[in-house]
């Protein structure tokens, strides 16, 4: 009966491994510290148009992770996969743009990039488009769009959504009357 069940064990182990792929094996080179290895695995991948892939080696080169460190590369394969359609390569591009990292600062270059990416829910785009709204910082100061943004990133769980509501509520926005009691709902959510 043990044999039978440690036959069972292997065939699941093989089949596992049988069905992992590049992607996969190169995410777990990535997590274990072998960015080289994980660097070879995901490049075929990339170069063949598979968008994970892309913004994977738009990180490793973003980071310098078992490569030197190369915003233009970086770039260059976050703009692949968003292109694409892939949110967390949106989200970084604008953060590439807010910053000024690598490339020419220009929020309203961020904006749409975090529009598209807060709207295939992508947490950090939902506040960070709101922090722009708030302050109109690429486009127009809309305080309301604001709170609606960091109340759905705070729904979310986000952090920094969450203290930004309390701030807002707490001492006012633009366009909006501090209140005390929301934002002593948001300090201290029910749980």
């Amino acid at each position: 009966m043990k044999s039978i069940a440690l036959n069972l064990f292997a065939l699941v182990l093989l089949t596992s491994a049988a069905l992992a792929g590049p992607l996969e094996e190169g995410s777990a080179a990535f997590m274990a510290g072998d960015y080289a290895k994980a660097l070879q695995l995901w490049q075929p991948l990339a170069r063949q148009g598979n968008a994970d892939a892309q913004y994977n080696l738009g990180l490793l080169y973003h980071k310098g992770w078992g490569v030197a460190r190369d915003t233009k590369q970086a770039h260059e394969w976050y703009t692949q996969a968003a292109n694409q359609g892939q949110a967390d390569a949106m989200y970084n591009l604008g953060v590439m743009y807010i910053s000024g990292d690598g490339v020419f600062r220009s929020p309203r270059q961020a904006l749409p990039l975090f529009e598209h990416a807060a709207a295939r829910g992508h947490v950090p785009a939902i506040y960070n488009l709101g922090v722009m709204y708030a302050y109109g910082f690429g486009t127009g100061q809309d305080a309301a769009r604001a709170v609606e943004l960091w109340t759905q990133a705070a729904n979310q769980g986000s952090r920094e959504a969450r203290a930004a509501l309390v701030q807002a509520y707490e001492q006012g926005l633009t366009g909006l009357a501090p209140d005390p009691a929301r934002a002593a709902q948001w300090r201290n959510p029910k749980q």
